[in-house]
């Protein structure tokens, strides 16, 4: 009974992937920045004057009402959170955690993109680039 116990121990460590450096590295990298992104929207939906001013003052072209902050950052925050979520489980080696980093991210870049009409392209890059390196490691993910 205990060597049975024992060898399917073994038998699940063997099947868990292990996690390589250069991931572990990337995906700190993008908790500490979706991290503090996240800390900032949640902050932001108590103080949307201040995000107000700060987006106005940013996104020159377009006029961003008190409401339209106050939905952006909300949005922001649910963004975030699913981009902090998908990051988690790709922490666990979970492959599903890709999705739900990439989905949250193709909507920022959208919302950049087609609703601040900022073509932010240092970011687009980044965050392109960052998936693309996760898309690579998901072979090895459960």
């Amino acid at each position: 009974m205990e060597e049975s116990s024992e060898h399917l121990q073994e038998k699940q460590e063997q099947q868990k992937p292990e996690r390589p450096l250069g991931l572990s590295l990337l995906l700190i990298f993008s908790f500490v920045y979706n991290g503090l992104l996240l800390v900032v929207m949640i902050l932001g939906l108590f103080y949307p004057d201040i995000v107000q001013n700060i987006l106005q003052q940013y996104y020159k072209s377009v006029y961003i009402s008190t409401t339209t902050s106050f939905i952006l950052t909300l949005a922001g925050t649910l963004v975030f959170g699913i981009s902090f979520y998908g990051l988690l489980l790709l922490w666990m080696m979970k492959r599903k955690g890709f999705f739900y980093y990439t989905s949250a991210q193709v909507a920022m870049i959208i919302t950049l993109v087609f609703i601040l009409k900022s073509f932010d392209y240092v970011n687009i890059a980044i965050a392109l680039l960052v998936i693309v390196i996760f898309a690579l490691h998901t072979r090895k993910m459960t």
